[in-house]
């Protein structure tokens, strides 16, 4: 385990050190300087994962068009836009490393 610990620690250096990275740190302590922003910007990122996570619930179409209009609204304010879209490049890239270590280990997977 020592060997997969120190590998570990090594892609955090790596995703750590990236561009990527630094510019979702960037603009995360921007908008942090608003707080009361920062609240509404959490508030809709947890609406769209509990959309996402409940996508066979009732009255779903109701709650997507809600959500679109707040992100209608709150992408016209630039450094929610700048966060948004650097959360977005850095959730990619982790969902990149991922699926990345995922195809390269030889495990049995059923399909669904």
């Amino acid at each position: 385990m020592d060997k997969i610990d120190k590998s570990v620690e090594m892609l955090l250096q790596a995703v750590r050190g990236s561009d990527i990275y630094r510019e979702y740190k960037e603009q995360e302590e921007k908008l942090c300087l608003n707080p009361e922003l920062m609240e509404r910007v959490n508030q809709f990122r947890a609406n769209n994962y509990h959309l996402q996570r409940e996508a066979e619930s009732q009255g779903l179409f109701r709650v997507t068009d809600k959500l679109i209009k707040e992100s209608s609204q709150l992408r016209k304010i630039p450094e929610v836009n700048a966060y948004l879209d650097a959360e977005l490049a850095l959730c990619k890239l982790l969902q990149r490393v991922g699926r990345i270590v995922t195809e390269e280990i030889d495990m049995l997977i059923p399909e669904l």
